[in-house]
């Protein structure tokens, strides 16, 4: 059976309105992709992919089939449901990472159509990195705009669905980044939720998503209703940096993002993390990765 056949064989797609038109189960896979023999089995390899949406008041219901699927959220809400009985709800930046092998699960929309990226993903690794942290059946993370996972599921995204060699390498050295990348902040995560006041971890969601926003500690005082002092020694303790200096570390680690993946000019790249003074930027760039960002840019992709 090919996976077009199991794919299809395992979704059900139901409407809450019997009028509303409902796509084919394959709709929701994206493209198919041309597998290669002599790499399917052995490299993490892409099954299919593409940006979907699940429509308003529609529910797809997977049967356990073998493979790993993820789901980037990129707009609408929903819920996302194991047969066990747990449940997660779906927002804008949530990446769902799952293994299907395991169980029956749904996916729901909202209100809204809820509009992803979705890949189904075979072959090798995914087992290793799963032994490496407490993993029961999916991870579900919350990705900031600026995310080297986002970049890399975009870039998968844009590839091609040819069997030619270079494609498949490509993608498997793309899905280990995005994996890598995804790991490693569950493995964070786990420790966080045992040393972490919840406080802290949203304070540090809040930074991550308000990159180009004008924070103070006066701010951060008022929204956790608490002295700046005791959150700056906490945040310190748990992250490493005190609020501000982690929120220009972010800002400088989505600058050089930017720099390396689009052809934005300085200034603009500047306005996009923050700073609305360009020499600054420049000056706190220079400081932090020892060249200007065009010279950064420039030795970084000859």
């Amino acid at each position: 059976m090919t996976f077009r056949e199991q794919y299809q064989t395992a979704l059900t797609v139901k409407s809450a309105a019997s009028s509303e038109s409902v796509p084919d189960a394959a709709y929701f896979a994206g493209t198919f992709y041309d597998l290669l023999d002599a790499t399917a089995g052995q490299l993490p390899t892409v099954y299919s992919g593409g940006s979907v949406e699940i429509g308003e008041r529609l529910a797809l219901s997977f049967q356990p089939f073998s493979c790993r699927m993820l789901f980037y959220i990129q707009e609408g809400c929903g819920t996302f449901r194991l047969s066990s009985g747990k449940d997660c709800a779906l927002s804008p930046d949530t990446l769902l990472y799952l293994d299907c092998s395991v169980q029956s699960f749904s996916l729901t929309s909202g209100d809204h159509p809820l509009r992803m990226i979705a890949f189904s993903l075979g072959g090798g690794l995914f087992n290793v990195y799963e032994s490496l942290v407490p993993f029961h059946t999916f991870l579900l993370a919350r990705i900031d705009r600026f995310s080297p996972i986002r970049k890399n599921l975009e870039q998968l995204l844009a590839g091609s669905a040819g069997a030619a060699p270079e494609n498949k390498l490509r993608d498997s050295n793309l899905i280990t980044a995005i994996l890598t990348d995804l790991f490693i902040r569950a493995f964070h995560l786990e420790g966080e939720e045992k040393a972490c006041a919840p406080y802290l971890r949203e304070l540090r969601h809040y930074i991550d998503n308000h990159l180009t926003s004008h924070i103070r500690l006066d701010d951060l005082e008022q929204r956790c209703h608490m002295s700046k002092y005791r959150i700056c020694h906490e945040f310190s303790a748990a992250f490493g940096l005190p609020p501000l200096k982690y929120l220009n570390k972010k800002r400088m680690e989505a600058a050089e993002n930017l720099l390396l993946s689009t052809q934005k000019k300085i200034h603009e790249i500047a306005l996009e993390t923050g700073y609305e003074n360009t020499n600054h930027f420049i000056n706190l760039f220079k400081k932090e990765y020892g060249s200007t960002p065009q010279a950064y840019r420039e030795a970084h992709r000859n």
